[in-house]
């Protein structure tokens, strides 16, 4: 079975759900190679987006499942494909619904990345036996070091679970979660990027202001982030076990950790990530 996949909306996150397909590698298995589309149609709003989208699929070659990419601008109303990614900003949701309608009722599974849009609010708007999911990405997934959480409604079959699955891994990780988690999903995925990056920067600064160049400051910090998370995926250890591993006795670990437990550090992330999860339920209602 071949079909075709459009992606409403070929803006980062598009381009980043594009590149993780078209470069995914090859099937090792007709089921598998089933799961990818045949063709993957961009649509995006203006002909210069559309071509700095194929200039982007120029620059990769052949890919291992996909035989062609269409990259257009524009309304198009005789487009046709079984599965459509949504990648708009959830404020330009609504518009698309309307205005892809003949697309969304020939489709068989609408995949959204529209932050705060339930999968009912969506479903509201198109046939009754179309399958809805909802996934939550971020920027690295441009770069396969993403994270994707994905739900799905209770009409979608194993077959299209199976090849969200199988397609979305290659953003980097990808995780089912129930509907409810979505928002904090948005947090801790969406906005975990911005998060860390602040936590990057505040190191780099720190070294910076104890006398180590920038440049050098900037690059360690990056690796300490990088090193660390790594070192956590690859024990499965609990951060804090892990974290006391580094702390001597009267050492400057523990001061410096001490420190931070004073400025309300933990805290001060923990409460960015319940702030961002209820801005994010607050999303689709902006209408």
């Amino acid at each position: 079975m071949t079909y075709t996949l459009a992606i409403l909306g070929c803006g980062t996150m598009g381009q980043a759900v594009l590149s993780a397909i078209y470069n995914a590698p090859k099937a090792d298995s007709p089921e598998k190679e089933a799961q990818y589309p045949s063709k993957i149609v961009t649509i995006n709003n203006s002909a210069s987006g559309a071509e700095k989208v194929q200039k982007l699929v120029k620059g990769y070659g052949s890919s291992p499942n996909v035989s062609t990419v269409s990259c257009l601008a524009g309304p198009q109303p005789d487009l046709d494909a079984q599965v459509v990614v949504v990648a708009t900003k959830p404020y330009q949701l609504e518009a698309v619904l309307k205005s892809y309608s003949k697309l969304f009722e020939q489709a068989s599974q609408v995949i959204s990345l529209a932050a705060g849009w339930t999968i009912e609010q969506i479903q509201l708007q198109l046939p009754k036996s179309t399958s809805v999911s909802r996934v939550m990405t971020n920027t690295p997934a441009k770069y396969g070091w993403g994270s994707a959480v994905i739900s799905h409604s209770p009409n979608t079959n194993s077959d299209q679970k199976e090849r969200s699955q199988e397609l979305f891994q290659h953003l980097g990780m990808c995780v089912e979660l129930p509907e409810r988690n979505m928002d904090a999903a948005t947090a801790l995925v969406g906005s975990g990027p911005a998060f860390v990056l602040l936590m990057m920067e505040s190191m780099m600064e720190g070294g910076i202001k104890m006398g180590i160049p920038l440049e050098e400051s900037r690059r360690l910090a990056a690796n300490v982030l990088e090193g660390t998370s790594k070192m956590a995926a690859a024990t499965g250890a609990h951060p804090s076990v892990l974290k006391h591993q580094v702390c001597t006795p009267g050492g400057n670990t523990i001061a410096g950790l001490c420190t931070m437990e004073d400025r309300g550090v933990k805290s001060g992330i923990v409460r960015g990530i319940e702030e961002a999860t209820r801005v994010a339920a607050q999303l689709g209602k902006k209408k």
